[in-house]
């Protein structure tokens, strides 16, 4: 993993147009951020694309970098989740899968019943798995999926309101889940 006060330095020259600076901050993390896009997109090919157009903003928008208010591959990791949900929000919604219920790969890997997983993604599996479906599809397609609220509305054939609501409560009740999980 990059050094914090490299990459600072790096993001620095960036945004003095710095190219060197902008090759040696894309081998220092361009393994780190392509696993953010692919998590969003599922596509191999799609991430890899929607990694590219980030690094463009991230040259692009470097000088808007603060050192101090957070780590550097926190902020272009970012800004490749921003540009993945903007990729995807481009996407039919209507393409095979965009339905599925696969809050149980919240963490964007296939894995096998019997890998091993960690406390906190056991903990998040089990709460969701106690929401009402209704809540646990509308979290799945809002967070998982990055569908806005009338998205979420119309594929589930409902009123904004209601999803928005089934939203809230289905969050509150995570929220208490997982803070009474971890006591």
């Amino acid at each position: 993993m990059p050094e914090i006060a490299e990459l600072e330095k790096l993001l620095q020259k960036i945004a003095l147009a710095d190219q060197q600076a902008f090759r040696d901050f894309y081998d220092a993390t361009a393994a780190h951020l392509y696993p953010v896009a692919l998590r969003i997109l599922r596509e191999e090919g799609r991430a890899a694309e929607c990694l590219q157009d980030a690094f463009v903003k991230i040259w692009l928008k470097a000088s808007e970098y603060q050192i101090g208010r957070g780590a550097p591959l926190a902020w272009a990791a970012a800004v490749v989740r921003y540009q993945a949900i903007d990729d995807l929000r481009r996407l039919p919604k209507d393409q095979p899968g965009w339905e599925e219920e696969d809050w149980e790969h919240w963490g964007g890997q296939e894995s096998s019943p019997d890998a091993p997983m960690s406390s906190e993604r056991q903990r998040l599996q089990d709460c969701l798995g106690r929401l009402p479906s209704d809540q646990r599809q509308a979290i799945s397609q809002a967070f998982y999926r990055a569908a806005s609220y009338e998205e979420v509305a119309r594929f589930a054939g409902e009123a904004l309101g209601t999803v928005k609501s089934w939203i809230r409560r289905g969050l509150l009740s995570l929220r208490d889940c997982l803070h009474h999980a971890s006591e």
